[in-house]
């Protein structure tokens, strides 16, 4: 069984870490079997498919800086996308807060 903690965002907006805690591990780095860990799949998201690029396993030692990252953003959407809900220079909304 694994539980989402979060996801972190890379510089490519199609690509991101996807940050889980997973029962029964082999750490990568200490090669140690753990009773619980933290599993790190790295996902390409191109259109409605996703593929997988990574997949490891760390012991809680060695996945604590993955964790906080998680934990620390939220999930949510790159800036880029939410820019289009931004009202434009033309929108009936700009003209009525900001007359020339």
């Amino acid at each position: 069984m694994r539980e989402l903690v979060g996801k972190i965002p890379t510089k490519d907006p199609n690509i991101v870490e996807v940050v889980y805690r997973a029962e029964i591990v082999r750490c990568l780095e200490c090669q140690k079997t753990v009773p619980m860990g933290i599993e790190v799949v790295t996902v390409q998201k191109s259109g409605a498919s996703k593929k997988v690029l990574r997949h490891v396993c760390y012991c809680r030692g060695h996945g604590f800086d993955y964790e906080t990252k998680a934990h620390s953003r939220p999930i949510r959407r790159h800036a880029q996308s939410q820019m289009s809900f931004l009202p434009s220079d033309n929108s009936p909304i700009f003209a009525q807060r900001y007359p020339h």
